[in-house]
């Protein structure tokens, strides 16, 4: 189905609840820091959004350290693993006083930035990222029922440049046409787990942060914070973006965790986990599992806990992706575990307006005629059909997954975060036609309920469940 114009096919969102003056207000501020105070007493740092994004393109680096490794030859398994070592370095003297001298931290002088719009604790700018049961993690013993994970995300001086294409000066009216980013864009995206050391053990030793996060209710609605809470620093996300070594996506993802049997600080302590510029469309790991990747690698030394999340056929995913996915319907019949998903196959659903869930599962049919077995579960297309494989594709960021969308590079917080949240805005006073609200009946229900509910919904587009 074609798409007209991004003011065409608006969502029709309900307004936000009063807690969250978001709607029905044209004043609304959506580089606000926080929509809550900290807790009484509070007398800590506290996070402060980062949005002077520059007005210019800012000059790229000159044959950086992570290009330099490659000595002119492609990505492979020989040095994926070093390239992403070298951008680590690259960044950490500004990463290093983020996560382990934040008092000092100041994100606007180091020239790191932020999306407008999110909801984020006023401690640390974090935001829920998404639910695991302890039974994704059984090998490694995790104890704790229902972890969840808090996220923040920074973009470098290059990637900065681009939210201000996108966003303008108050970004109350987004320009998704523009939403490439430069060669040089660099990506972070850091992950805390409330699963601490005394519930699963991969934890001991770990970077431990305090936030004070909205309670999600039954309806998936946030609530004022309840208390403070400590995570734990567990995972961390480099993309950078690099048409010289990933020429056919334009992107290479790396992801780190922390490893308790490192020696050194807490950062030496984040190691490798992989590495993947494109989602090896070429290979069917469900007919020929043991066909070795060649745009993925993964580390053979990772910790044990972080593979046990790794996505479909082995291909990247960590433990705060939900690349694995539990309670399944294939082929009618139960599927318990199954790894569904990748980095880069999540990522590449970034499009607006959003057509496509952002991993190949499906909320089934409810109501009258509809199969009772199914409920609380997903329904999944065969691994490795054809309907399945287009999540795997090695698309360039200015290629979306579906016709009548405009692609949004592989950012999937603009996709899922940033954008609804700002569609739920303007919708409250820009009321749809009948053809736009019949747009919005045709989307899939999953989608449906990711922009209706954006403030609820986690990383991987799945509704957040309840926390008190």
């Amino acid at each position: 189905m074609k798409s007209g114009s991004l003011v065409a096919n608006v969502i029709l969102l309900l307004s936000l609840i009063p807690v969250f003056v978001i709607a029905q207000n044209s004043s609304v501020n959506p580089y606000v820091s926080s929509q809550w105070a900290p807790p009484p007493g509070y007398n800590g740092p506290m996070f402060k959004l980062s949005y002077n994004y520059p007005r210019q393109p800012p000059m790229a680096r000159m044959n950086p350290p992570w290009l330099r490794v490659l000595q002119g030859k492609p990505l492979s398994a020989d040095n994926s693993l070093a390239y992403l070592e070298a951008v680590k370095n690259a960044v950490a003297p500004d990463m290093k006083k983020l996560f382990f001298d934040y008092g000092h931290w100041d994100a606007a002088q180091a020239q790191w930035y932020n999306l407008p719009w999110l909801f984020r604790d006023p401690l640390h700018g974090t935001y829920q990222g998404i639910n695991q049961d302890p039974d994704m993690f059984t090998l490694s013993h995790m104890k704790q029922n229902n972890m969840t994970t808090h996220m923040i995300v920074y973009y470098n001086e290059l990637a900065g440049y681009t939210l201000r294409q996108v966003w303008g000066d108050d970004a109350k009216n987004p320009d998704v046409k523009k939403c490439q980013f430069l060669d040089g864009a660099i990506i972070i995206k850091a992950a805390f787990t409330t699963a601490l050391a005394k519930d699963w053990s991969p934890m001991e030793g770990a970077l431990e942060w305090e936030v004070f996060p909205p309670r999600i209710d039954s309806d998936g609605n946030p609530q004022a914070p309840a208390q403070v809470m400590k995570v734990a620093f567990f995972q961390l996300d480099i993309i950078v973006k690099d048409t010289k070594a990933a020429p056919k996506t334009g992107w290479v993802f790396g992801t780190l965790v922390y490893d308790k049997h490192q020696t050194g600080d807490g950062w030496d302590k984040m190691v490798p986990l992989g590495v993947m510029w494109g989602n090896d469309p070429d290979i069917n790991s469900a007919e020929t599992p043991n066909t070795i990747l060649q745009e993925n690698v993964i580390n053979p030394m990772a910790p044990l806990y972080a593979v046990e999340t790794l996505g479909y056929g082995g291909r990247l995913s960590g433990p705060n992706d939900g690349a694995v996915s539990q309670g399944n319907v294939i082929d009618g019949r139960l599927a318990p575990r199954v790894r569904s998903s990748s980095c880069m196959g999540c990522h590449g659903t970034a499009e607006w307006p959003l057509k496509s869930s952002l991993t190949p599962m499906f909320l089934p049919p409810v109501g009258e005629g509809s199969d009772p077995s199914y409920a609380g579960l997903t329904v999944m297309p065969r691994p490795g059909s054809p309907e399945f494989n287009r999540w795997f594709q090695d698309r360039p960021g200015t290629q979306p997954q579906d016709e009548g969308t405009t692609a949004l590079d592989y950012d999937m917080n603009i996709a899922i975060k940033a954008l609804p949240l700002w569609q739920k805005w303007y919708n409250s006073t820009h009321p749809m036609r009948p053809d736009q609200q019949d747009f919005v009946s045709r989307l899939p229900k999953e989608v449906r309920q990711m922009v209706e509910k954006p403030e609820s919904t986690s990383q991987n587009g799945r509704r957040l469940r309840p926390s008190h």
